[in-house]
């Protein structure tokens, strides 16, 4: 299935459906062989045969492509339901063998290894044998049937045997080969994933602070790059604030850095906490607070004003004012400055930052514990 109807599917979804149609196309491609035996009548089957055994394969194929394209399928542990499929082309393929004789029989055993390729999306070994066996089952029950009831000389009895001892050892063996490749299938499929987690996990790291686990400084640059390039093209504003930790100098040279280390931490945990709210009322699409550097920390608000952006830097520094720092030397009080800004129409996004850092530093020249807003308020 292609063009926009598949595009309304996962990618899962679409992979299982492409499987029932080529299903379904093998079943039409068998309608060869089975129109020459008739035409040549070595089937008793007859056209009408056929069409019935056509119409039958056709209605389980939409029924599986149903069942899949609706979602329905997904509530079972196979979500492809290919063990179903496969089940009903083994009775069908029995079914319709029944009508064949002599080389016209032989040469449709093909249409059980057929079958049994389709098992190479993903059964096991024990799936595989538990096919071969109820195959098997089935062929020897229809040839026993058929030979008892028409008193056949000796020489059909081992034709049978023939055909049933090849379609058993045929069937047996792709068993083996089919689950050994469906294992190494699954197996390449684990470690794909691992290797997706992994590579997850180090992107996670390489955006990372590694002592306050908040966004680093590339990756706020990056985000900042992304919102000014995003408000240039949809005219959608956003505000940045630069928020620095008051007398963080005299904290190390006080109590060691180890101490700052412990103030630094205990400061991003406040901050991430409030940017939940934050991320709220920016309507931003993830968190874009970060460790810019040293003790200077980041926030990007998308959708943002000026005024909304004070609000929100308001509330932090009162809960960073009130929470206790305490370190290993003891209760530490803490407060921050912080300069805001809110991107201008066409600003690059290196002029905002600078508007930023311009009203963080007349926020520490002013006494510090403040905010001051580019451009200042009147």
């Amino acid at each position: 299935m292609s063009g926009p109807a598949s595009s309304r599917f996962d990618p899962e979804t679409r992979l299982r459906l492409r499987r029932v149609w080529l299903g379904l196309l093998s079943y039409l491609m068998f309608l060869v062989p089975m129109s020459i035996a008739v035409q040549a009548g070595s089937s008793t089957m007859g056209w009408w045969g056929v069409a019935g055994f056509t119409s039958v394969a056709v209605t389980v194929n939409l029924l599986a492509l149903l069942a899949i394209a609706s979602g329905w399928s997904k509530r079972f542990a196979d979500p492809s339901l290919l063990v179903p499929q496969l089940v009903a082309a083994m009775l069908l393929a029995l079914a319709m063998i029944h009508f064949f004789e002599g080389e016209a029989r032989s040469v449709l055993l093909l249409l059980f290894v057929a079958i049994f390729f389709f098992g190479l999306f993903g059964l096991s070994t024990r799936q595989y044998l538990r096919l071969t066996t109820g195959t098997a089952i089935g062929y020897l029950a229809i040839s026993i049937w058929e030979l008892a009831g028409s008193d056949a000389p000796r020489e059909a009895w081992l034709v049978e045997a023939l055909r049933f001892s090849a379609l058993v050892v045929i069937t047996i063996w792709m068993s083996f080969i089919g689950g050994y490749i469906a294992s190494i299938r699954r197996r390449l499929a684990a470690q794909r994933d691992a290797l997706e987690k992994a590579n997850s996990k180090l992107r996670e790291l390489s955006i990372r602070d590694e002592l306050t686990g908040l966004y680093n400084r590339r990756h706020l640059t990056e985000r900042l790059e992304q919102e000014s390039e995003r408000g240039r093209r949809y005219g959608q504003g956003f505000s940045v604030a630069l928020i620095d930790i008051d007398h963080f100098k005299a904290i190390n040279d006080s109590h060691g850095h180890a101490v700052g280390d412990e103030v630094l931490v205990q400061f991003a945990g406040i901050l991430r906490l409030q940017a939940r709210f934050i991320d709220h009322v920016g309507q931003a699409p993830e968190r874009t607070l970060g460790r810019f550097g040293g003790e200077e920390f980041m926030i990007i608000l998308p959708g943002t004003s000026l005024a909304g952006a004070r609000v929100c830097l308001e509330r932090m520094r009162a809960a960073v004012t009130q929470a206790p720092f305490e370190t290993s030397a003891g209760p530490v009080p803490v407060t921050f400055s912080a300069g805001l800004a809110e991107q201008r129409p066409d600003e690059a996004a290196e002029a905002l930052l600078q508007r930023a850092d311009e009203a963080l530093y007349r926020a520490k020249e002013g006494g510090r514990d403040r905010l001051e807003l580019d451009p200042p308020t009147q």
